[in-house]
């Protein structure tokens, strides 16, 4: 389609010229429509490589503004983000693991868990956690470096929130293993 705009507007461009030297009384008149068929030919271009790039950054050449049917563009997203590092979906909202096989701890039941280091290293233990992130924040300059962890994925692959203290954990965990 591009080349087609192209060669259209390069064929348009040639006739103006040919036109200027026949009738030398109307070369401004020329000159103004060979103006614009050259700005179009830059907007058509522009135009449908801008309509290119979501087809080839998703990986295979799909319809984004085609006639007809198509594939829908969001579901050839893969389960990775930019850094190749696994992507979970929980309750429709994407989140990037960014750390594995960390422990976290709290030292009474009623603790929130966080990252185990010191006295903690000891009390009520979870080992072998991945850390998740929120999809958008872990994009960035900083990939996630400074995101907010949201949720925790213990080495079974239970996923729970970051708020959890460890009594909840061990409560939901136990009643997930009924299901």
């Amino acid at each position: 389609m591009r080349n087609v705009g192209i060669t259209i507007g390069g064929v348009t461009f040639l006739i103006f010229m040919i036109k200027m030297g026949i009738d030398p009384d109307g070369k401004a008149r020329y000159i103004k429509l060979a103006r614009n068929t050259i700005i179009a030919s830059i907007l058509i271009t522009l135009s449908l490589t801008l309509l290119e790039i979501p087809k080839t950054y998703f990986g295979s050449q799909i319809g984004v503004a085609d006639e007809g049917t198509s594939d829908i563009t969001f579901s050839k997203i893969e389960d990775k983000d930019c850094q190749n590092r696994e992507v979970v979906s929980i309750n429709g909202k994407r989140y990037v693991v960014t750390d594995s096989n960390k422990k976290i701890a709290a030292l009474t039941d009623n603790e929130s868990l966080h990252e185990a280091f010191g006295v903690y290293s000891t009390g009520k233990v979870v080992e072998n956690v991945s850390y998740l992130r929120p999809f958008s924040d872990c994009q960035d300059f900083w990939k996630g470096y400074y995101a907010k962890i949201e949720y925790y994925r213990d080495s079974e692959g239970f996923i729970f929130p970051a708020t959890y203290t460890y009594s909840e954990y061990m409560w939901y965990k136990e009643s997930r293993r009924w299901f």
